[in-house]
């Protein structure tokens, strides 16, 4: 019997063995394509398609602004799923800090503001919805799409960052 047992245990062992081989092996020819978004990343341009009404007030389909022309923009992402977003209006040299919590589900990102934020004009209301974020990231780029269904005046918001 304690032959059996030996053989079996020393079997098992070298199967794993060759078996934790094999996967390492194949894992470093397995290309992973998937980015992370935690991280630094630094707002750079937002483009706002518009409804006809906002058309009809602006004069165009599409506002284009660089983000430096009106301020700054950085979102940090960290690995515990809180964020920090720091922006600064060109107008005013006071920093907006903005803080809250988010997840990522394939390319849909939520992102929730903490019940009690730095400035409280920014807390969020009770019955406040989220809005889902579609996002791309190509490279150091990440490009936020957020529909706004219920504007009169905007269909979809675009944002572009780098990261940092």
């Amino acid at each position: 019997m304690k032959t059996k047992s030996s053989t079996f245990k020393t079997f098992t062992y070298k199967d794993l063995f060759i078996l934790t081989c094999i996967i390492i092996g194949f894992a470093s020819f397995t290309a992973c394509n998937a980015q992370s978004i935690v991280g630094k990343w630094n707002g750079v341009s937002t483009k706002q398609f518009l409804t006809t009404e906002g058309a009809k007030t602006y004069g165009k389909q599409v506002l284009e602004t660089k983000v430096g022309t009106t301020g700054s923009a950085v979102n940090e992402f960290k690995s515990d799923h809180t964020w920090v977003t720091k922006s600064t209006s060109i107008n005013d040299s006071k920093v907006l800090t903005l803080t809250g919590t988010w997840s990522l589900t394939g390319n849909q990102l939520q992102m929730k503001l903490d019940p009690k934020q730095e400035d409280p004009r920014y807390n969020p209301k009770k019955d406040a919805i989220t809005p889902n974020t579609t996002i791309l990231i190509t490279g150091n780029t990440m490009v936020f799409s957020t529909l706004y269904p219920d504007s009169k005046t905007v269909n979809k918001i675009e944002i572009t960052f780098i990261r940092m």
